[in-house]
């Protein structure tokens, strides 16, 4: 008797562990694919961007500079795109 319940709960211990590899696989699935949707290449006022969510934050010529220097441009890009879509309306 304690044979069979040791099969049983050692196939219950592998399912459960399956089971919370495929869910991981599905959520790990799910997340890659809204990044691939959020952060994307964009093109804004004739030059490259990544852009998350449609907004342009980074232009390509960016990438070379400091992290601040990076930063303030990101801000700099996001504040004119703002300023654009405001005089669309």
């Amino acid at each position: 008797m304690a044979t069979f319940l040791d099969k049983l709960k050692k196939r219950l211990q592998t399912w459960h562990e399956e089971r919370a590899d495929r869910m991981q696989n599905k959520r790990q699935a799910r997340l890659d694919a809204e990044a691939r949707e959020a952060v994307q290449v964009m093109e804004f006022n004739g030059e490259l961007f990544v852009s998350m969510n449609g907004v342009p934050l980074l232009a390509v010529y960016d990438l070379n500079e400091t992290l601040p220097e990076v930063v303030s441009h990101a801000r700099q890009n996001y504040k004119d795109w703002k300023e654009e879509k405001l005089w669309e309306k």
